[in-house]
């Protein structure tokens, strides 16, 4: 996950936030993977930014090698491309955690990336989760915990 809170990010959350009504609060900015281990990082961004992707799965472990704070239930989340640029604004609604090898085809639907699939999420999930493992000097571990968001895009509509 990358993104920086600049003038330019600042402006679309104050553009958003005046339209939806919402009071002036904090917000998270960032992408739903790294450059380094996925080649797919603007696809994935616009896919949310389009209202197909409605939710993403990080290591729980990502957070803490990242030093990135945790989402909370209602956190307002700027999804950016790897310019920085800001493409929507999605608020969390739910967040589950749970190991890798107990996430379903429920799940897969949500994050709606490639064909839609299980296989598709799957796949790549444990080729990007394999690599980020490898590349922190962690071992893969099927049992290891995920943090499923669940997400609506508010802005713009």
């Amino acid at each position: 996950m990358i993104g920086t809170k600049t003038p330019a990010v600042d402006a679309f959350w104050q553009k958003a936030r005046t339209a939806l009504g919402l009071p002036e609060s904090d917000y998270h900015v960032s992408t739903f993977a790294e450059p380094k281990f996925t080649q797919k990082v603007d696809y994935i961004s616009q896919h949310a930014a389009d209202g197909h992707k409605r939710g993403t799965c990080h290591l729980d472990l990502d957070f803490e090698v990242n030093k990135v704070r945790r989402r909370k239930v209602g956190d307002y989340w700027v999804v950016v491309n790897l310019a920085n640029e800001p493409l929507c604004l999605v608020r969390v609604w739910r967040i589950d955690f749970i190991p890798f090898d107990r996430i379903g085809e429920d799940f897969a639907k949500v994050e709606n990336e490639g064909d839609g699939t299980f296989k598709y999420w799957y796949d790549g999930h444990l080729g990007y989760f394999q690599r980020q493992c490898a590349a922190w000097g962690h071992e893969w571990r099927m049992d290891r915990t995920c943090v499923c968001e669940y997400f609506e895009k508010v802005y713009p509509r």
